[in-house]
């Protein structure tokens, strides 16, 4: 039997693949996310955003045709391999490609099934989550008055800034996961640490963590990073303390000039 498979991806990619890569691109409705995700996130991501897993033992669930392994957000351009009592099996339909499931199309319950996938740990809702809270805390943290911008409205300049706050947030999020052993098999440590870790993996992660916090505190410092070059408007106030309108609002012809009409009489 040839190499064949019937399966429609529930997370098929609308813009190709990152080059060399199975990571998805222009994969969120905002372009604004996927100019950040893409351009900035994924190149500092890759190792994380396309994880290989290679003949995982599958868990057989309740319907007694579903077989599940432990991660989902499999990436669509990667061709899976069904390994199905030591040989390949072909006559299965991807279930879930979100969830990580495939199913059976000629179950039995004492099969051994082993799937070999490619998976996003850090799918683009999630790396949206984490630019729209790096917005979210730029516009309050940053010099000056608190401003209330979103995705849509956020100057340009802030994306390196949002970029390095989001990749804090999923350096973040590694340290908290590997203290399960579900999160420590994302790295390339033995069976025999899965219990007390992998050495300097967690103090790796804090460094990155910390020079990316570092550089984006760096920037927000910057008194002009909020309101740029640009001045104030001129004020009501203003205009009319160089044209000389009075109190009544009334323009009288001698208010010019540095004294607005002003003059001394006798009596100084």
């Amino acid at each position: 039997m040839g190499w064949e498979q019937t399966h429609v991806p529930d997370t098929t990619p609308t813009g190709g693949v990152f080059s060399g890569s199975y990571v998805p691109t222009n994969a969120h409705s905002s372009a604004r996310v996927n100019g950040i995700v893409d351009n900035l996130l994924t190149p500092k991501m890759m190792a994380f955003r396309q994880v290989f897993v290679y003949d995982e033992r599958a868990v057989l669930q309740a319907d007694n045709a579903t077989w599940r392994v432990t991660y989902g957000n499999w990436n669509a351009a990667f061709e899976i391999t069904v390994n199905k009592n030591n040989a390949i099996y072909t006559n299965y339909t991807i279930a879930s490609y979100v969830n990580g499931t495939i199913t059976d199309n000629d179950p039995n319950n004492i099969d051994v099934v082993n799937i070999s996938y490619n998976f996003d740990y850090f799918p683009v809702d999630v790396l949206a989550g984490y630019i729209y809270a790096a917005i979210d805390t730029i516009n309050t943290s940053a010099v000056g008055p608190p401003t209330s911008y979103d995705i849509s409205d956020a100057p340009t300049h802030w994306d390196g800034v949002i970029s390095d706050f989001a990749f804090a947030m999923a350096m973040e999020r590694l340290i908290l996961d590997y203290s399960l052993w579900r999160g420590r098999l994302v790295f390339a440590i033995g069976p025999d640490q899965l219990e007390d870790g992998g050495g300097d993996i967690i103090s790796t992660l804090e460094t990155l963590k910390t020079n990316a916090e570092e550089r984006a505190n760096r920037t927000i410092e910057n008194e002009k990073f909020k309101a740029g070059n640009y001045q104030s408007p001129p004020t009501d106030n203003y205009w009319r303390a160089i044209r000389g309108y009075g109190g009544c609002g009334r323009h009288t012809g001698i208010s010019y000039g540095k004294r607005r009409g002003w003059t001394p009489n006798k009596w100084i």
